[in-house]
């Protein structure tokens, strides 16, 4: 259950959709963005096994009540506490800008509002995205803690793979979904996520300070519960 919980906290990251956004907005939409599930999908559980049985491996992790395991909670109960103070104060937001001002001033550099995922994901063949996606959808927070509970809690190597496919199947359902979607009904479905991408450019900061804070209270009194 605990699992669950934190795939849909990593499910609900707005940069996914954004992406999808983009690659919805291409002429080869339906073959980038199923270029683009399947990179995702195969670095985030081929990354996300090695961890696992890495953990497993070096016996440091006996159960959740291990120094690894609470200590672990901990740290990245915390980390998302000063994301969440971060976001709230709209202090990224001022990094930005001085970086994005600085490189303005830089000769031969052109200033621009687009992450660097999202100009290469526009512009990419089928070959690029996949290696893109490979790039940007290495393990978060959210994933590093299931991972981390999964191999404390020493199940099967079957159970195992099925946890971390389970796991990134729910946290990619927002490319999942439209790409259903494209096969069904293509232009209702690239219409519906321009709607939702633009509710969640209005409200993001919002839900990823709810997110983090939720994280980490869960995790921090997880991790004092278990210490």
């Amino acid at each position: 259950m605990q699992v669950l919980v934190l795939a849909i906290y990593a499910a609900l990251y707005p940069t996914l959709l954004a992406i999808v956004v983009v690659l919805l907005s291409q002429p080869r939409r339906l073959a980038l963005l199923t270029a683009y599930l399947c990179g995702a999908l195969t670095i985030s559980i081929a990354v996300g096994l090695t961890l696992i049985f890495a953990l497993k491996g070096s016996g440091s992790l006996h159960d959740s009540r291990s120094g690894l395991s609470w200590t672990a909670d901990l740290a990245v109960g915390v980390a998302a506490l000063l994301a969440a103070i971060v976001l709230a104060t709209r202090a990224d937001v001022r990094l930005t800008a001085r970086r994005r001002a600085a490189r303005a001033a830089s000769p031969g550099n052109r200033a621009t509002t687009e992450p660097w995922s999202q100009r290469i994901l526009a512009r990419g063949s089928v070959p690029v995205v996949f290696v893109a996606a490979l790039a940007i959808n290495l393990p978060g927070a959210a994933y590093l803690i299931a991972l981390k509970d999964i191999a404390a809690a020493h199940h099967p190597t079957g159970k195992d793979i099925a946890l971390v496919a389970a796991f990134n199947l729910v946290t990619f359902l927002f490319a999942e979904i439209p790409l259903l979607g494209l096969l069904l009904a293509p232009e209702r479905t690239a219409q519906i996520a321009q709607r939702v991408n633009a509710w969640f450019s209005a409200n993001g900061r919002s839900i990823a300070v709810t997110l983090c804070v939720g994280l980490s209270v869960y995790l921090i009194a997880r991790g004092i519960a278990h210490s």
